[in-house]
């Protein structure tokens, strides 16, 4: 069982992540959303709050740096746009390179992707 009390780290439990190849690749057939920054894949499950996969391939990525701050940015995004009540697992595959001179716009494209998600 997940305890998701208020932490004021803003920490995200270990529960609420994906882990295992087998949920990501579960995920991964459930339906899509995509722009050009990113595709989200959700699926129901049955924990009975949402989860989280990150995928960002050295592809499309190459420097370890950005991939890091890429990962970061969608926790923190999911963790403050998405209901943790929702059941469901949601994996984030990141399509472009993406660090801090256009962050702001990858994070408005990841936000419109988890309100069209919720919808």
């Amino acid at each position: 069982m997940c305890v998701l009390p208020f932490d004021a780290r803003k920490t995200f439990p270990a529960c609420r992540r994906l882990r295992q190849r087998t949920e990501f690749e579960l995920a991964l057939r459930a339906d899509c959303f995509s722009n050009k920054w990113f595709s989200v894949y959700i699926r129901k499950n049955e924990s009975g709050y949402s989860r989280l996969g990150i995928i960002v391939s050295k592809r499309s990525m190459p420097k370890a740096v950005s991939r890091n701050f890429a990962k970061r940015l969608i926790r923190n995004i999911f963790r403050i746009h998405f209901s943790a009540e929702a059941p469901v697992d949601l994996v984030v595959r990141a399509r472009r390179q993406f660090d801090s001179e256009n962050s702001a716009e990858g994070r408005k494209a990841l936000i419109e992707l988890f309100q069209s998600v919720r919808t």
